[in-house]
């Protein structure tokens, strides 16, 4: 059944590239990825590393429960390299797996789902709000389905502040907690046994210092705005040029957007996204479509890093085993 899951978003990836590479001319596309030069390339790529990697390995770090788990900040940077490129090219179920695998290294099987649940619940917190606050900032100036935008990232706002609530909330962890001896009934025992420790596990967050806890909001604010950084470093690489408030919504809603478990490692999406959101500002579709190439580009090369790193680090596993 993933086996047919994967190919279906295979097949709906490149369906959904070949529609952006119809709607552009290839020569111009050419000339557009021509233009790039290394400098601004090595600095998003530097950026990109900081901004996705590095900060948000230190969010994690300081997410991690005291005596319940045990990450060091090197370890996290590596796993968030690595998983960089598995998923770009593995079903997201496998690659989440992995991280959960990989995180299960530190403690249990429910503190590493906790784990998870949290870093992309902050994420999407953060990245959802910002969209809020610039799209509403430049709703009057909008088309008008950029109230529909608009919307929509609240909705993905408050469905992530609502999910959010257990880990930092006695009155909305007991509720979890009431809701989960409620599906006892319909669940089997194995079930009803992970789903306490994994309501046990989302608890546990409440015992996190406040220190820890604005550092954690700090280290996703400072991603976002690496994030941010990166893309306007790129884009004076480009033809085209919008305002930092403009590419600042874009960048999260593409964000939003490529969390949908609809294409692999979000391809697609992400070209369509900024041809559809770069065209309403006068970017011409190769542009838009050369702008998402070169950022899918970047993490490939940041997920190469890290699977050298895997492959190095197995094979020297294996070669130590061996004596």
């Amino acid at each position: 059944m993933q086996n047919i899951k994967f190919l279906v978003k295979v097949l709906l990836t490149l369906a959904i590239l070949a529609g952006c590479f119809t709607l552009v001319d290839f020569d111009a596309l050419a000339g557009a990825l021509a233009k790039a030069d290394m400098r601004h390339l090595g600095a998003t790529f530097v950026i990109t590393v900081i901004g996705s990697i590095i900060v948000p390995a230190l969010l994690t770090w300081n997410a991690l429960v005291d005596n319940r788990m045990s990450l060091t900040l090197g370890r996290l940077i590596m796993i968030n390299f690595a998983l960089r490129f598995y998923m770009l090219v593995l079903p997201r179920p496998v690659s989440i797996g992995m991280r959960w695998m990989r995180y299960r290294q530190g403690g249990s099987g429910a503190d590493a789902v906790a784990l998870m649940v949290f870093e992309r619940l902050v994420q999407l917190l953060v990245y959802s709000f910002t969209a809020v606050v610039l799209l509403g900032y430049s709703l009057a100036s909008l088309p008008q389905f950029g109230l529909y935008v608009w919307l929509a990232a609240m909705g993905v706002f408050l469905l992530a502040l609502a999910a959010i609530m257990p880990f930092f909330s006695v009155s909305a962890s007991q509720l979890l907690g009431r809701m989960v001896v409620f599906s006892e009934r319909f669940m089997p025992a194995f079930i009803n046994r992970a789903l306490a420790r994994l309501t046990d596990a989302v608890a546990a967050f409440q015992g996190l210092a406040l220190k820890r806890v604005l550092t954690v909001v700090v280290c996703s604010l400072a991603s976002y705005v690496l994030l941010i950084a990166g893309s306007y470093v790129l884009m004076q690489t480009m033809d085209f040029r919008v305002s930092l408030e403009t590419l600042a919504w874009i960048r999260s809603v593409i964000f939003i957007v490529t969390q949908l478990p609809v294409t692999v490692g979000g391809i697609g999406l992400r070209e369509a996204g900024f041809i559809g959101l770069l065209h309403m500002y006068g970017v011409a579709e190769h542009d838009a479509l050369a702008y998402s190439l070169l950022f899918l580009f970047i993490h490939i090369l940041i997920g190469l890093i890290g699977v050298t790193y895997d492959g190095i680090r197995y094979l020297h596993s294996k070669t130590h085993a061996a004596a």
